[in-house]
């Protein structure tokens, strides 16, 4: 945590929704003559694993957002899960007469979430390409103004 701090927790992200994204892909392009159940249960089972770490990395960057709102924030974090099945399902399951494509366009819906980490910036925090303009260690220059203002009018 000290060491990559929110660039650590965007990048782990990124990694968990391609993987995601990347073995939902290969278990819609498994049917009977490409390879059948064994190797459908080896991608659906490698592809919760990448699920898992996306719930987890979610959650591992929930509490530094906005640490005043955390409850707010985890509200709409799990409720944004909760939608976004609803809108996957929707949008690529009962629209499409073939599993398999609606499988692919789902993986197509979880790489596009995964390429909004690079997007995801907080002045306090950082980016996945570098830390935060001020570091977190030092106080920033409206702390030091507020704390003289502070000590002066006393």
């Amino acid at each position: 945590n000290k060491r990559w701090q929110m660039t650590g927790r965007l990048w782990a992200h990124f990694f968990s929704l391609l993987g995601q994204a990347i073995f939902l892909f290969l278990f819609g392009c498994i049917d009977k003559n490409t390879g059948g159940w064994p190797l459908a249960l080896a991608m659906l089972i490698v592809f919760s694993i990448f699920v898992n770490m996306a719930e987890g990395t979610s959650y591992g960057i929930v509490p530094y957002m906005i640490p005043e709102e955390l409850a707010v924030v985890s509200a709409v974090v799990g409720a944004g899960g909760t939608l976004g099945a609803v809108i996957a399902t929707w949008s690529f399951y009962k629209n499409f007469a073939s599993t398999l494509t609606s499988l692919k366009l789902h993986s197509a819906y979880v790489a596009f979430w995964a390429l909004t980490c690079f997007l995801m910036r907080w002045d306090h925090l950082g980016s996945m390409f570098g830390g935060p303009k001020v570091p977190v260690d030092e106080p920033s220059a409206v702390q030091t103004e507020k704390n003289i203002e502070d000590g002066a009018s006393m």
